[in-house]
This record gives C-alpha cells, structure tokens and sequence, in this order.
C-alpha cells in the first residue's frame, strides 16, 4: 500500500515532539518494509538520501484557506443549507489522491481532515481531565480547538494509537471510541541515547554545581516547576541539603512568575536557567545530574523520564495516571501537589547510595525494553491488519451511501 506519514512541526524547538518524530522516522527509514511511504512535512527540511520515500512540503500559507472553507462549510450545515458540501480539499488532501495514498498515520496529535482512512496518535486529553490549566483552555491550542479536533478525527479514524492503559481508558470513555480500535503503543526510548559517548567537556562553559538537578521543561504553568523551587527551600531549611536546580526549556508564559518565585525564596544562587538547548548538551546534562526531578501534572506518559532512564539518570516523577505503567519501580514517585513529599524523596536518593544505584540500573533495563523499533512495528502490523479492508474499495471512485 501506498502510506503516508504526517509531520506537522518538525523543528527541534518543538521539544519532545521532534524528538518523538525524529526517532520514529529513523526507525522508519532503516526498515525493511512492503510498502510505500510518502512524507508529507512543513517547513525545510533536511532529511536523509538514503531512503525510497516519497518527500512532500506542505505550505501553510494555502491552509488558511481550506480552514475559511471548512468554516465556510459547517455554518452551511447549520444553516440548513442543502447544497452539496464539498469533500475536504485541503493541500495535504490533494497530494493524498494524486499519490494514490491508501492510509495515513499522523505521527502527533497534530492532523487535519483527510479523504482516505487514517490512524491518529493521542499523547492525552489533559483539556478534558484538568481543563483549568490556562494552557489547555485559554491560551494556546484553546481547549475549543483541541475538543473539535478529537472530536472530528478519533470517531473516524481506522486506528488510534495511546501510549498505555490508562490513555486508552481516557479515549474510550471520552469520546466513546470501541475499544477494538485502540491500540496500545507505548512511548519508545529514543535509540541514540543507549549509545551516547561524548565528551563531558560540552558543559565546561555552563559552569555547573557538582551536585544539581535537572528539569528539561518548557514553561507552562502544568509542568510545575513551582514545587521545586518550594522543595528547595525544604530541604535548605529543614535538611542542611543546598542543591542546585538546571531548568532548560523556553518560556510559554511562565517564566516571569517563576522568576519571581525564584527571588521571593532567595533561591537565585540554587537556580541555572539556560533556557532552549542543543541536543547534544541536554545529553550530557542528564549524565552529570544528580537526577531528574519531573513534576508534571499532565500524563499518562512522558518522555523525559525515559531518556534519564536512557542516559543512567535517576528518577524522581510525579504519580499522575498512567505513571507507574509507564515508569515501573525504576523510578521515584511523588504527590505532585507536596513539596514536602518531593523534598524526602530527594534527601532519600541522596542519603542512599546503593538505592541510587539500583535506580539507574533499572531505568536502564526498562529503556532497552522498548524501542523506536518495536514502535515502528507496531504501526507497520497495525496496517498489515488493516490491509484485507483497505483493498475493498478503489483509490479512483467516489462512493455514495443508498
């Protein structure tokens, strides 16, 4: 079959989401597979030669005006209007059907309406489980537009893909989505990173503790890093333990407030904000760290805990839903809403070695346990399953229900 795949941000500034899709796209490539692919990508791009894909830029630009149709579109429908309303003509669907595209696979949870069946990715339905976080409601992708999304695209699509039990729960019970039509893919351990060897010396100029912290977090108020900075305090105060804290990540509206945080606390000495950072500095800063401390309220998976694992960093995670399924016992978990219970667990790793060390064992035996490979796969057979239904219909004739 002819399959396309979708990339709707492609930049390393996109965070975990281009490292997401650079790893499955490598994993991708490299593989040895019975049907087509077709990319279909915004932006410019650079992606490897050495490969019989199929590379298709998008434009946003013509966007905005399948988004004005589409608008166009639906208040005919709720006006009553009779005429016929035409099938989805976007950009991205008129290189579906000049390339006789069977099935798509939106890698994200980034997509648009298309003619052909489709398997749609679901990280999670944070707007729906704590919709007063301003980042899932108010600002941003408005909690509107992320429910008309899910809305429009998960009743249709041939397959959904969550990362563990408890984001298939969320989407079955959400949205009334058949069970049979989820599929369970977890979140892979980026390959490079079991391999990572550079030299320690990248962080000479960074001037670091010998003891710090790290939370690789863009700023949005959900990814907490207010208890942090409260747990500090706990554990200078009460615990004689001076820690330093290394925040990378850009400012999506926070970072005044926690800077100000930061003051009120007198925790400046504590604090290394360094902002958005290369990739191959973010390695070596997990390798250095005493550990990674993730107090994100958003679940059921995330990725930074699995590139510590990765990299032979402890964890110290939020227990929010899907977190012991995801993390297993190679992690520290803790009640995000208690800095109290964040500052034990701290002084617990630093106050036992051994402990400390059977954590990074751990967490390096559960990143090798699922890769960008098996994820790949997982896609590819869930297509190969779909296949018999696919081949029932043509590419060429438009169809009319009687």
């Amino acid at each position: 079959m002819n399959i396309g795949v979708y990339l709707h941000d492609f930049t390393p500034e996109s965070g975990g989401a281009f490292t997401f899709e650079n790893n499955i796209l490598e994993s991708l490539f490299k593989m040895k597979i019975e049907h087509q692919l077709f990319i279909f990508y915004y932006g410019n791009n650079s992606f490897p030669k050495h490969t019989s894909a199929t590379f298709i830029q998008l434009n946003h630009i013509n966007e905005k005006k399948t988004k004005r149709k589409q608008i166009f579109n639906k208040l005919k429908k709720v006006l009553g209007i009779n005429k016929k309303i035409d099938s989805y003509s976007s950009q991205l669907n008129k290189f579906i059907n000049s390339h006789k595209i069977d099935i798509i696979w939106f890698i994200t949870p980034a997509s648009e309406p298309v003619d052909v069946p489709f398997l749609f990715t679901v990280w999670d339905l944070q707007h729906r489980l704590q919709p007063f976080f301003p980042e899932v409601s108010v600002s941003g992708w408005l909690w509107e537009q992320r429910e008309d999304l899910y809305k429009t695209m998960l009743p249709k699509a041939a397959g959904i893909i969550a990362c563990n039990k408890a984001g298939l729960n969320e989407i079955a019970y959400f949205y009334n989505i058949p069970r049979e039509r989820i599929h369970i893919l977890p979140h892979p351990s980026p390959i490079f990173l079991l391999n990572d060897q550079k030299d320690d010396s990248i962080l000479k100029n960074y001037h670091l503790p010998k003891k710090y912290l790290l939370y690789p977090a863009n700023f949005w108020p959900h990814k907490n890093h207010i208890v942090i900075l409260l747990a500090l305090k706990i554990l200078k105060e009460k615990y004689k333990l001076n820690f330093g804290v290394v925040f990378t990540g850009s400012d999506k509206g926070n970072l005044s407030y926690i800077q100000s945080k930061i003051e009120e606390l007198k925790l400046q000495n504590n604090i290394i904000r360094l902002g958005f950072v290369s990739k191959d500095i973010l390695l070596k800063l997990y390798t250095n760290a005493f550990s990674l401390v993730y107090p994100s309220f958003f679940g059921p998976e995330n990725m930074p805990p699995l590139e510590a694992f990765a990299l032979g960093c402890p964890v110290i995670a939020s227990e929010v839903s899907g977190a012991k399924e995801q993390l297993g016992n190679a992690a520290i978990l803790f009640d995000p809403r208690d800095e109290n219970d964040l500052a034990r667990k701290i002084k617990l790793l630093y106050n036992n070695k051994k402990y400390r060390k059977m954590l990074i064992n751990r967490g390096l035996k559960r990143a090798s346990k699922w890769t960008s490979d098996d994820f790949v796969e997982g896609i590819i057979k869930i297509i190969d399953d779909f296949e018999p239904i696919r081949r029932c219909w043509s590419r060429k004739e438009k169809y009319i229900h009687l």
